[in-house]
């Protein structure tokens, strides 16, 4: 009797043992799920393309734009910019010169321009409207270049991201990978399945939501950020455990606790 009760206990441990490396696996790997971006987007032996086309940002009211007139002549070139090469002047070197110095879009969506005056410039593309300034410069000097741009991409991310803040990029397209990337990439607790995205309008503010791990992100139309969004990356419920020496020891620990403690019990 003894003997058969030693042997039930015996094959009971192995069942409770095999029962926690079984659970432990599971809980690794679905740790893992939930922290791989794109899945289902191609592996090392394939590739994969996405269409996605990018939607041209339409300047807006409040938009500070860098616009430069260029021309072989220095003293009228001198006429058209604030950051021509008159002694003591600064350029476009930062943030704060650009809020200076910058064209800043009035209320009414106009660009005022020394000599030319004002410009409408709301509702059009950075294209469009180098060329409707170039429309006008041409009417007043001949030969000459402009250059319209944005006076840096503000965005802000906060949660759940290792360097949360207000950033610049100087670059027409941003993704919402490259704005995460900017700040730091989310932290362990980041919620990547429910990214909520904050866009101001003339009208007020849209949101909308942002799966990171789900691959048809690469061809949603909130792919693509726009000036002034605010990227907010909720905490998830409970924090995820990483596949590292100290948790593979406590969770051994644990299995070894809880095969000593049943052990004990069967035998009084």
């Amino acid at each position: 009797m003894t003997f058969i009760c030693n042997y039930m206990n015996k094959g009971l441990m192995r069942v409770l043992f095999w029962l926690l490396i079984v659970s432990f696996l599971d809980f690794a790997c679905t740790s893992q799920k939930k922290t791989i971006y794109l899945q289902g987007s191609g592996n090392a032996d394939s590739s994969a393309i996405f269409n996605n086309q990018f939607a041209a940002y339409l300047i807006h009211a409040g938009d500070v734009l860098y616009i430069r007139i260029i021309s072989l002549n220095k003293e009228l070139t001198a006429l058209f910019n604030f950051d021509s090469e008159i002694p003591g002047s600064y350029s476009y070197s930062n943030e704060v010169s650009l809020y200076y110095k910058g064209y800043t879009v009035s209320d009414d969506g106009d660009v005022e321009i020394p000599v030319i005056g004002k410009i409408h410039t709301e509702g059009l593309t950075l294209d469009e409207a180098q060329v409707v300034i170039q429309q006008s410069v041409d009417k007043m000097l001949k030969d000459a270049k402009v250059i319209v741009k944005f006076g840096g991409f503000k965005f802000t991310v906060l949660g759940e991201v290792k360097r949360p803040g207000l950033f610049y990029y100087y670059n027409n397209r941003l993704t919402i990978l490259e704005a995460l990337g900017q700040a730091g990439d989310l932290s362990d607790m980041g919620n990547r399945e429910n990214i909520l995205v904050v866009r101001p309008t003339k009208n007020g503010s849209t949101t909308f939501r942002v799966n990171l791990l789900d691959k048809n992100l690469l061809q949603s139309p909130y792919f693509y950020l726009s000036p002034n969004d605010v990227v907010y990356v909720e905490p998830v419920k409970t924090k995820n455990w990483k596949l590292n020496a100290p948790n593979i020891s406590i969770i051994l620990s644990s299995i070894t606790t809880t095969i000593l403690v049943i052990n004990f019990i069967f035998k009084f």
